[in-house]
């Protein structure tokens, strides 16, 4: 039998996870307020896009697309409150006045011509990106006091991936002559030159840095 007055660890004996991650309280707060936002703009963007893609497949595609993000936005919205205070809205916005700027370079192709532009911007910049800075979060963050980060995170990642494979296919099967691919190049190094002054979804940091890991191995 067991004894009741016997100390115990704070851990199973199988469950060596370290309770310390990366970002406080309020660091998390502020990228789970910047997932939000980006997570917002993508399901408006493709909201509207699906009105005016003449594509029937891709309009499908983009309309389940869709889906997940208003599903991923909802997931932060009903986060916030419980890492920091009552009025997420308040922390609902964009890391910077550059990621502004992206995603209004994103919306710019409207002409129903120009869904390579579009699918571009979405599935080779902004979604890889995305995907980078959910990574690096997953990765830096407690498994036990953020556990309800991680799930989050997990959906989302779950979403984007397959979203950015049959992204990328569909643009595939769009790009047919050299003319495609010189729009399609054009368009991505326009985006991506805007992503890295932006310093990435959540701002600098989004994937972390080589000065902040030299520094926490010099203090190892």
């Amino acid at each position: 039998m067991a004894d009741p007055k016997k100390p115990r660890t704070p851990f199973a004996p199988w469950d060596r996870r370290e309770i310390p991650g990366r970002f406080s309280v309020e660091e998390t707060a502020v990228r789970v307020g910047n997932y939000k936002w980006i997570e917002m703009r993508i399901f408006e963007l493709m909201g509207g896009w699906v009105a005016t893609v003449p594509e029937l497949d891709i309009k499908l595609r983009l309309g389940t697309h869709c889906y997940h993000h208003a599903f991923h936005s909802e997931l932060w919205h009903k986060r916030l409150p419980e890492l920091r205070e009552m009025n997420p809205e308040r922390l609902t916005q964009p890391p910077n006045p550059e990621m502004e700027e992206f995603v209004a370079a994103l919306s710019e192709p409207e002409a129903a011509d120009r869904t390579i532009e579009k699918l571009v911007g979405l599935y080779r910049v902004l979604l890889p990106h995305l995907i980078a800075a959910y990574t690096y979060h997953l990765n830096n963050t407690s498994q036990i006091t953020d556990a309800p980060t991680i799930r989050s995170i997990n959906f989302c990642l779950q979403d984007d991936l397959d979203e950015w494979r049959e992204g990328e296919m569909i643009i595939q099967s769009l790009i047919e002559s050299p003319d495609d691919v010189d729009r399609a190049a054009a368009h991505q190094a326009r985006l991506e030159k805007l992503m890295v002054a932006a310093g990435g979804v959540v701002g600098p940091g989004s994937i972390g840095s080589f000065e902040t890991e030299a520094t926490d191995a010099v203090a190892g």
